[in-house]
């Protein structure tokens, strides 16, 4: 093993020999891999090998769809051998209505990503799998270029490449320890002697955790043990003339495909799930299995037995109970470790295989800086330590249980809350408020009303619809309040607090103290790396407000930059909460709570100032993201209920009445107002997002060289905006596919229902000739096809009357 590398990748499974191999086709190639067994001696070797394209999260479907073309097509190209992907197709069997209306959702999604998809009926899907049973069935999946794999082969072939590249592999090699030196490289202590890097990834698997704690980096997975069993062979199994599809069945929570002349079947027990290890897995532990527990699984085997009758005619040969690793979201943990510079995170998979695409993009990652997906869901950075142990075991037993259950967007799981929560958690929820979870912080969603408790899962418009519209009209027509203490919050001070901010900034920082300003943050590459709301207290102090959701790495960010300048960087996101008081009487309500001048004059719109609200200072901003008159009130945290309590006695003959998420989502969206995370992501720049007028080009910052050329070459997305022409009860939710005609055109960013001007409204990236007033467009939805034109300008208050009233 040579004593320096550019990249140590720790770690020799699927994951990590993937980015081995993608990092030597963007040309990096002095990678040195190393596995303290075999390759693929830990979850790998073990895997069933499936590799599905159904997926609900657009970034994971585009990496399996990519895995599948890697493995099926550029393997055998580059090593001129055969493909080991067995192309059988898949079929998921649904059984509920809620199920229907999902696979509808799957299916938009799948339009765009370009992988063919399409419901079968009971009769074709039984040509499909002659073996299987379909008579219960409501609706079918059929994917036909779905399929699995030899996981040992495709990672072998991978690494032969790699290190014909150039790369090197260490094998049976642990790693002992990692130090960090002087130089911010990373000295890597393994049994076979150091190595200096400039980039550590850990690929560990089941161990990175381990890994993570050598350089003071936490990883937030849990592992579960999983079973599939292989049976006997059956005659009418090796009769087939094709092989039989990999099939899916919700009731019966099991893949099951065919293995040579029987079946693999694999249960995801809907209860009593298994983890192990929790305090960390033993450094020997080296291609081992478990004992078998079928009497664990025997509740799901029976259901399989009844959907494929052949199954009680074959005996089981053999049982594989292995480690699977789950994040408390079940998604990978990709990207930066939290609070150091090239520590990388490849780990977190619970299905490593179809998932081992993700070297290409965590590959883009390293070389270039961002990558051509949205890496958001898969971040490793949206957990922090207060994702804790039993979080991380209670939501991975969640994710696995349900591994095979439907998915709706007003489902509200339990599991794992509350973790974080602003003061006043306990007392909305005393009120009704139904909360949701972003990046484990309690959010009030909607608001129960004495007829509406509680809603049904769907897709369509739920019960709580109409407590919604009330919550809307109440804002429209009187006042509403808020909790917004779920935002990341930054301040900014020194004597170069301008100057770095301006550096970061796509647009002029605010020139007077007082002053508010919206502006976005670049990648050297053009994409965004983050949205940011920027009061300017002084020239040498800042408030910047952002979202939560991105709050470890919007912090990371200011502090990689931050080396050059005098300033000092303060996280107050936990120390402060905050409130939104808006609607046309946000002034005379606030009024009675102050003696601050709240006229137009005194505190007009865009302009910020410490008042005093009773007794208490608090930082007082005139911006509103629901779009009426309206301040943001920000404070200690221990101050929010205090403060709280008085607006709504205040309020009370107003018509003062708490609102939640869902309305304010609808709110900003017939604003016209984007969002970090949907509208504003990492492949694209201000300008495909329509900021132009955010967009200060007269100066440098990071990223404008990339946005003027972008300027200059063309851009191939605009960001539109539609509105619905139709009464169907289904919004969109991201990602389903746009058509011009017959012709796919673009891709939903988000959307929602505009209770003020009472229709569906919605984001998309679209091709940028169809961005004109009036131009006609379908969206897939979960109930179906509705149509939509193209708005150039927002569906409530285009003008800005009621934000300036």
């Amino acid at each position: 093993m040579k004593s320096h590398a550019q990249v140590v990748i720790i770690g020799g499974g699927s994951l990590g020999v993937n980015l081995m191999y993608h990092l030597t086709q963007e040309g990096w190639t002095d990678v040195v891999l190393i596995e303290k067994g075999e390759l693929t001696s830990g979850s790998t070797w073990h895997a069933a090998g499936l590799c599905p394209n159904f997926n609900g999260n657009h970034t994971l479907s585009s990496i399996h769809e990519y895995t599948i073309k890697l493995y099926d097509e550029i393997l055998p190209e580059k090593t001129g051998l055969d493909s080991s992907f067995h192309k059988t197709g898949s079929l998921r069997v649904g059984h509920d209505k809620v199920e229907e209306q999902w696979f509808n959702n799957i299916l938009s999604k799948a339009n765009h990503i370009g992988c063919e998809m399409r419901f079968v009926s009971k009769e074709e899907a039984s040509i499909i799998n002659p073996l299987m049973n379909f008579d219960k069935a409501r609706s079918i999946l059929y994917t036909p270029n779905d399929g699995h794999v030899d996981p040992t082969t495709v990672v072998t072939q991978l690494a032969q490449l790699s290190k014909k590249a150039g790369a090197e592999v260490s094998n049976f090699n642990r790693v002992i320890d990692i130090n960090i030196l002087p130089s911010g490289e990373y000295e890597v202590v393994t049994e076979l002697g150091k190595i200096i890097a400039q980039h550590v990834v850990n690929a560990g698997g089941c161990f990175s955790p381990q890994v993570g704690a050598m350089v003071g980096s936490y990883v937030p997975l849990v592992n579960l043990q999983h079973q599939y069993l292989i049976t006997d062979s059956h005659p009418d199994i090796a009769a087939l003339s094709k092989e039989l599809p990999v099939t899916r069945d919700s009731i019966a929570a099991s893949y099951i495909r065919q293995e040579g002349s029987g079946f693999l079947i694999g249960p995801y027990e809907t209860r009593g799930s298994k983890p192990w290890a929790l305090d960390g897995v033993d450094w020997s532990f080296d291609r081992e299995l478990f004992e078998g527990d079928l009497e664990r699984l025997m509740p799901w085997l029976e259901r399989c037995m009844d959907i494929v009758p052949l199954f009680k005619e074959v005996g089981i040969s053999t049982v594989i109970n292995g480690l699977i690793t789950h994040t408390p979201d079940d998604n990978l943990l990709v990207g930066p470790a939290k609070g150091l510079k090239n520590f990388w995170n490849l780990c977190g998979a619970s299905i490593g295989i179809a998932q081992g695409g993700i070297g290409k993009y965590l590959a883009q990652w390293m070389v270039h800086g961002q990558t051509e997906l949205n890496m958001a869901s898969l971040d490793s950075r949206r957990f922090d330590k207060w994702a804790d142990k039993t979080y991380c075991t209670t939501r991975a037993i969640e994710s696995y249980e349900r591994m095979y259950s439907f998915a709706s967007p007003n489902e509200n799981r339990p599991h794992g809350r509350p973790i974080r929560v602003s003061a006043l958690h306990t007392l909305l929820s005393q009120k009704g408020a139904i909360h949701t979870v972003n990046t484990g912080y309690e959010k009030p969603s909607w608001f129960t009303t004495d007829e509406i408790i509680n809603e049904t899962l769907t897709w369509a418009h739920s019960e709580a619809h109409d407590a919604v519209l009330q919550e809307c009209s109440a804002v429209q027509n009187a006042c509403g309040i808020t909790d917004i203490s779920g935002t990341a919050k930054f301040r900014i001070t020194g004597k170069d607090a301008f100057k770095f901010l301006d550096n970061l900034s796509c647009n002029k920082l605010p020139s007077k103290d007082g002053r508010i300003g919206l502006t976005l943050f670049h990648a050297p590459k053009g994409g965004i790396r983050a949205e940011q709301t920027i009061s300017r207290i002084s020239n040498e102090e800042f408030l910047l407000m952002g979202a939560i959701g991105s709050e470890v790495k919007d912090y990371q960010w200011l502090e990689w930059h931050s080396d050059d300048f005098d300033i000092t960087i303060e996280n107050l996101t936990e120390e402060w909460g905050g409130l939104l008081l808006t609607g046309p009487e946000a002034r005379n309500i606030l009024g009675q709570c102050t003696q601050e001048d709240l006229s137009n004059t005194g505190f007009s719109w865009l302009s910020c100032k410490t008042i005093k609200i009773d007794s208490a200072n608090v930082f007082a901003m005139r911006v509103s993201y629901a779009g009426e008159l309206g301040w943001e009130l920000h404070m200690p945290s221990w101050q929010v209920i205090s403060i709280y309590e008085s607006l709504m006695e205040m309020g009370d003959s107003y018509g003062l009445k708490d609102f939640g998420g869902q309305a304010f989502n609808s709110m900003r969206l017939e604003k016209m107002y984007r969002a970090y995370g949907a509208e504003f992501t990492e492949e694209i720049s201000a300008l495909e997002a329509g900021m132009d007028r955010f967009l200060d080009l007269s100066r440098e910052f990071i990223g404008s060289k990339n946005i003027r050329q972008r300027q200059i070459d063309g851009i191939k997305t605009k960001l539109a905006y539609l509105i619905f022409d139709d009464d169907i009860p289904a919004e969109c939710f991201g990602n389903e596919a746009v058509f011009e005609g017959d012709k796919l055109s673009g891709i939903i960013t988000s959307g929602a229902y505009g209770f003020r001007v009472g229709r569906s409204v919605a984001f998309a990236y679209l091709e940028p000739n169809l961005c004109e007033e009036g131009v006609k467009l379908s969206v897939e939805t979960s109930l179906g096809s509705r149509s939509c034109h193209v708005s150039m300008s927002a569906a409530y208050d285009d003008n800005n009357e009621k934000l300036r009233s």
